[in-house]
């Protein structure tokens, strides 16, 4: 008897350091997230509470809260590892986990659900020897590794556009690796979609497959009763590829009208990479010289109107032309070749062409001005990544 207590004795005395070395090794402690408010105004539901506060920016928030931005509010959460994510407007986000291992530089986990909205996710370089970095969405979970990440929740569905880095996205019960330049999307009850390059048009209809869908038209600035046309043209064999286009065209007339095609498009661009407008164009008649004697009327005009960062409002225009017989001044244009069709493609986020940058494009617009024209467009494409 006395033997086994013995023996018990010193099973304890030898356990005791492993214990303690074991609960040192894996300890967990929480790990505040520092919220700033970058403009309007974020809410925070701290945990067990029913009553949303307004976030003070430079505040510390806890696990088991959620924070909120309304419309017109964006808020940046700082982590511990050096990891941080910007939520757009009426993002909601809950922080589920925030901890590392008290002692060591073992472990990090960081657990988030994203119910809805706009964020993007900057994950560090592990500052632990191992790191999860989750999240969950009402349609998907997603671990991330370090890069940079681009999700949107919305109307059931859940897109995950990865900028830099990888990101495995799982519904389902199956789980699809999204690498640099890739998106995954996930429906409501539904599988990861194929990765897929996630360049895509921010315009709907701009291949006037559906007409002018989506578009305004009209006349404007009439100095006489002859109105310009806008037609839906679908010819077959069109240049190489036969694709509809818009035609402008006003004869008979010798004062000022303007021709147009509007569409709204009311996109936030301040989260994307890239921001491209492609299209297609040709003129094959212009009866005034130039662009006019201010340089301001052209055959064919391409006008986009948008928000830039300080929320003021800019106008970016060009012109093209295919003959200036009276060298009137052709500022922002480009002379062309008659009857041909040109490939037009603009990069929006260069500060040579477009400045400030754009933060939010509200609309674009087609233009043909002066006295007697006739133009095309086709194929309008506003790219973004």
């Amino acid at each position: 008897m006395l033997g086994i207590s013995f023996a018990l004795f010193c099973l304890l005395v030898a356990g005791i350091p492993q214990a303690i070395g074991w609960y040192r090794a894996h300890a967990m402690s929480e790990r505040r997230v520092r919220l700033d408010v970058i403009k309007g105004t974020a809410l925070w539901l701290p945990p067990g509470s029913r009553q949303e506060v307004n976030a003070v920016g430079g505040s510390e928030i806890s696990e088991g809260g959620r924070i909120r931005t309304p419309a017109d509010s964006e808020a940046l959460l700082s982590f511990f590892d050096g990891s941080n994510i910007r939520l757009w407007p009426e993002t909601t986000l809950r922080i589920l986990t925030s901890r590392s291992t008290t002692y060591t530089a073992n472990d990090t986990r960081i657990t988030l659900a994203q119910d809805q909205g706009h964020a993007r996710y900057e994950v560090a370089l592990p500052a632990t020897t191992s790191r999860r970095f989750e999240l969950q969405t009402p349609e998907a979970s997603v671990l991330l590794r370090e890069g940079s990440y681009r999700v949107e929740v919305a109307n059931g569905l859940t897109t995950v556009t990865v900028t830099s880095g990888s990101a495995t996205v799982s519904a389902g019960g199956q789980a699809v690796e999204a690498l640099r330049g890739e998106w995954v999307k996930v429906a409501r009850g539904g599988l990861p979609s194929k990765p897929e390059p996630s360049i895509h048009n921010l315009l709907s209809n701009g291949d006037f497959s559906a007409g002018l869908e989506g578009w305004q038209q009209g006349n404007r600035g009439l100095e006489d009763t002859v109105p310009g046309t806008v037609t839906v043209r679908n010819p077959e064999g069109r240049a190489a590829e036969g694709f509809p286009y818009v035609e402008f065209s006003r004869t008979g007339s010798v004062k000022h009208a303007e021709t147009f095609i509007h569409k709204a498009v009311d996109v936030d661009v301040t989260d994307h990479q890239m921001l491209r407008l492609n299209f297609q164009m040709r003129i094959l008649d212009q009866t005034l010289s130039g662009g006019g004697i201010l340089g301001s009327e052209y055959p064919l005009m391409v006008h986009i109107h948008y928000r830039d960062s300080a929320g003021n409002e800019a106008d970016w225009l060009r012109g093209f032309y295919i003959q200036n017989t009276d060298h009137h001044p052709t500022p922002n244009a480009d002379l062309v070749i008659r009857n041909q069709w040109t490939d037009v493609s603009v990069n929006l986020f260069d500060p040579a062409v477009v400045s400030p940058r754009p933060a939010e494009i509200l609309w674009i617009e087609f233009t043909a001005s002066g006295h007697g024209y006739r133009s095309d467009v086709a194929r309008v494409e506003l790219l973004a990544d």
